[in-house]
């Protein structure tokens, strides 16, 4: 309790500093003095009247009403909105990576360069490269011709000298049969000797022979190759061009080209630097014709966010700030391992092209900031002024106040709330026995406990109640934190 006490009330300290013996003197009669203080402090505060406008207590003594300023729970029909940042992406980027291991000889193109879809970006060493095609060239041609060859079957100056060759076959044969003939005639009469004999024998026997085997062979001169090697021969020739087509493709792998038509944003390599396969070489980012923006959005405002509507876009490009972009997608997962509980959203925007010293460039370049309003279907919600809700760890809160035997009079009553979305200076109230019509306490409400009286204050003239704080808004609220 505060004790008031008049100016003559203080004048207690001696004009002279006592001596030991008295200290000890007063010392016994101290409690005496600081009751009869107290006493007359007491008389004295109790007998003083209010001040002028005070508000006075009730008849019979009692804390007084509390002076509350108060508004009426309404519903309205809202429009949720639902702002949140986002970064500008391109399209489409890509980092061309080198697909086999060697020396660059050359890199060809720069950061900023304008490339062409399939257009050569850089050029590995590969002097064994085209000597091995040009060696697998000379052996395909060689398996191309003894195919050709065995296909083509046997040509008629082939089959001609067959049949001659069983022609002379022939003749030998009659030639050594005549022979023989004599020689067995004479045996006979006794008139050669053996060896003779067996040597036409030998003889008459090694021309037959010679003979079937001319006959056979001019029977497969025309007949031509057996299929199965012809089969063979072309099985050589198309393993020899399937070799051909792989070190022509290992070739293709030593130059890598643009994967579309796009800017150069970063080099990774230069010439005469050694790259392993999968080393980065550039990175190509489409023409930025169109843009993403990812924005991240809450998953309690996630009904906000519909594919294919339209929506406000703030992007401070050289130029323009206002931009319209169309919802395109929900990705359907967050970083919920993290404890996210946002999800992404890209909004697709049109680019524009300005000319800045003479060269084009797009307004909108990757990395930007925007900001992103999302519009969701109108609705009617219980309002209440952002100013009455109390927030603390058990959840939020609103004091309403109840009807009084007096106008202007009532009783303070706790109202817990779960909070929705904000509309300007407004708060949407979602399940809550709060009604429409119920009144709010919008100042004061924090020093309130329940049931304690309240008197609410009509603001003067040109009086309002403090300005209701600022819309909060989802995600970052600077560049900075985005």
């Amino acid at each position: 309790m505060l004790v008031k006490m008049k100016p003559d009330q203080f004048r207690m300290i001696p004009d002279s500093v006592p001596s030991p013996e008295e200290m000890s003197m007063s010392s016994k009669k101290f409690p005496q003095l600081l009751s009869l203080f107290v006493l007359v402090s007491l008389l004295n505060g109790c007998s003083e009247k209010p001040a002028d406008g005070a508000a006075a207590g009730p008849p019979g003594g009692g804390r007084p009403p509390a002076r509350v300023y108060v508004e009426i729970a309404e519903v309205q029909q809202v429009t949720p909105r639902t702002i949140v940042t986002g970064t500008v992406i391109p399209k489409r980027t890509s980092m061309v990576a080198s697909g086999a291991d060697g020396k660059v000889n050359k890199l060809l193109v720069r950061e900023g360069d304008t490339v062409e879809e399939g257009q050569e970006l850089s050029i590995l060493n590969q002097v064994t490269t085209d000597l091995g095609i040009s060696e697998a060239e000379q052996v395909l041609e060689m398996r191309k011709q003894e195919w050709e060859e065995l296909n083509n079957g046997s040509r008629p100056e082939e089959i001609s000298k067959a049949i001659a060759d069983v022609g002379a076959a022939k003749s030998a044969v009659d030639a050594a049969l005549i022979r023989l003939n004599r020689q067995r005639e004479l045996e006979q009469n006794q008139a050669v000797n053996q060896d003779e004999l067996d040597n036409a024998i030998e003889r008459a026997e090694t021309t037959r022979q010679l003979y079937e085997a001319a006959r056979a062979q001019a029977i497969l001169v025309q007949k031509g190759p057996r299929a199965e090697q012809v089969k063979q021969a072309e099985a050589s020739f198309l393993a020899q061009q399937q070799q051909m087509e792989y070190l022509k493709a290992e070739k293709g792998k030593r130059t890598t080209t643009a994967p579309f038509r796009g800017i150069i944003v970063s080099e990774h390599t230069q010439d005469g630097e050694w790259l392993s396969k999968g080393d980065s070489v550039v990175t190509v980012s489409d023409l930025l014709d169109e843009v993403y923006i990812i924005a991240n959005i809450d998953q309690l405002e996630i009904q906000n966010v519909r594919p294919g509507t339209e929506v406000d876009v703030e992007i401070n490009a050289p130029g323009k700030k206002q931009w319209k972009g169309t919802v395109e997608s929900i990705i359907p997962r967050s970083q919920w391992k993290s404890g996210s509980r946002t999800f992404p959203v890209k909004v697709i925007v049109k680019n524009e092209v300005i000319e800045v010293a003479g060269k084009k460039q797009p307004r909108l370049s990757e990395g930007m900031y925007a900001r992103v309003t999302f519009t969701g279907e109108q609705k009617e919600a219980l309002l209440v002024p952002k100013d009455s809700v109390i927030r603390s760890e058990n959840g939020s809160r609103v004091v309403t106040v109840l009807p009084g035997e007096k106008p202007g009079l009532g009783t303070a009553k706790l109202v817990m709330i779960r909070e929705g979305i904000a509309f300007g200076d407004f708060i949407e109230v979602l399940d809550s026995e709060l009604q429409p019509g119920d009144t709010i306490v919008t100042e004061g409400a924090e020093r309130l406990t329940p049931f304690q009286s309240v008197q609410i204050a009509q603001p003067a003239v040109g009086e309002q109640a403090p300005p209701a704080s600022q819309e909060k808004k989802s995600g970052p609220d600077s560049e900075e934190s985005d």
